[in-house]
């Protein structure tokens, strides 16, 4: 079937009985048209079934229509189940405004790399940063008036609008769960520690410790990067260190699937001789066997409030950073 053409300026005015150049300014919001052919106008749109084109708005309204999504990192990322939960958070919202995502996978390591000369160029109407290592580039990007969203406790103490989850919180539950179900020698696999998140869920580890009157080893923390190769590594470096462990914290489930990969081939039951929890309650923790015990985040909604962040900043509202809750989903595996 032939698709219909999009009705021009020329049909709607022809339909609503008044000039183009009224139709023009009714269609960019001026709010000095009078109301009655105004709404013939509204009325003609919704009857022809005409969409503002994307070009032509940014044209009249200095507006691209597009916000860039930029993580810090590279391709492999995309083993984790998490990246494609949060950027379907972020989409859904932003698509719901008449707004487009741009999704940038670059490590934004300089101010005048690529990804930098893009975001400086008026390409997109703003963007949202997750997985930030440093932020000297979205410092020289709030400078020049771009709106900005960070996904992640930001690195510095600026005053930047942000998402975050309780990280804190998290990894302290999980550490005390751990304590609770028995375990004397309890580690950690972290994420990258190069990222706020990683250090707070190492940060509630530790208090744990402190409050259940536990000293924690050096040799007990094992850094990961979030993969599942990093958490077997990470794994295999922990019980080198301590035969006797018997509890790990691992700080997302990719890893902590990692971890129980080499704990089961080295002849170690799960949860009878080495307890896990993982972070996320991702797909992976409810379907895998053991269930793995894990503290749920949802990622989903980090997503959609960084959206909706950016989309009241771009609406001139005040906002202010948002923390989102975290809970301990117990299964098998703890």
């Amino acid at each position: 079937m032939a698709q219909t053409a999009r009705p021009t300026y020329a049909v709607i005015a022809k339909t609503a009985g008044v000039s183009e150049a009224t139709v023009s300014r009714v269609l960019n919001g001026d709010d000095s048209v009078h109301p009655d052919r105004a709404k013939r106008v509204q009325d003609a749109v919704e009857k022809l079934g005409y969409k503002k084109n994307r070009v032509a708005s940014a044209l009249a309204s200095g507006r691209t229509g597009l916000i860039a999504v930029v993580i810090d990192d590279d391709l492999s990322i995309f083993q984790d189940p998490f990246w494609g939960s949060v950027t379907a958070g972020v989409s859904r919202v932003l698509m719901e405004n008449e707004l487009q995502s741009l999704l940038m996978v670059s490590p934004v390591d300089s101010v005048d790399g690529a990804v930098a000369h893009y975001l400086q160029s008026g390409e997109v109407d703003g963007a949202i940063f997750f997985a930030l290592h440093s932020d000297a580039l979205v410092k020289r990007l709030a400078k020049q008036g771009l709106p900005i969203v960070i996904t992640g406790t930001p690195p510095s103490n600026d005053d930047f609008i942000f998402v975050d989850t309780d990280n804190f919180g998290g990894g302290l539950a999980a550490t005390k769960h751990l304590f609770s179900r028995g375990c004397k020698k309890v580690g950690i696999i972290t994420g990258d520690t190069g990222l706020t998140d990683a250090k707070q869920r190492l940060d509630g580890y530790h208090q744990a410790h402190r409050e259940g009157g536990h000293l924690p080893s050096k040799t007990l923390v094992a850094n990961g990067d979030y993969s599942f190769e990093s958490g077997k590594r990470a794994m295999r470096q922990l019980l080198d260190s301590h035969p006797g462990i018997d509890g790990v914290f691992a700080s997302n489930d990719l890893m902590a699937m990692g971890a129980i990969a080499v704990i089961q081939e080295l002849g170690k039951a799960v949860p009878e001789h080495i307890k896990v929890v993982g972070f996320d309650d991702s797909l992976i923790a409810q379907t895998a066997r053991p269930g793995l015990t894990s503290v749920r985040q949802d990622v989903v909604a980090l997503g959609e409030a960084a959206a909706s962040l950016m989309i009241a900043q771009l609406a001139g509202i005040d906002v202010e950073p948002k923390i989102l809750p975290t809970e301990l989903v117990v299964r098998e595996s703890a």
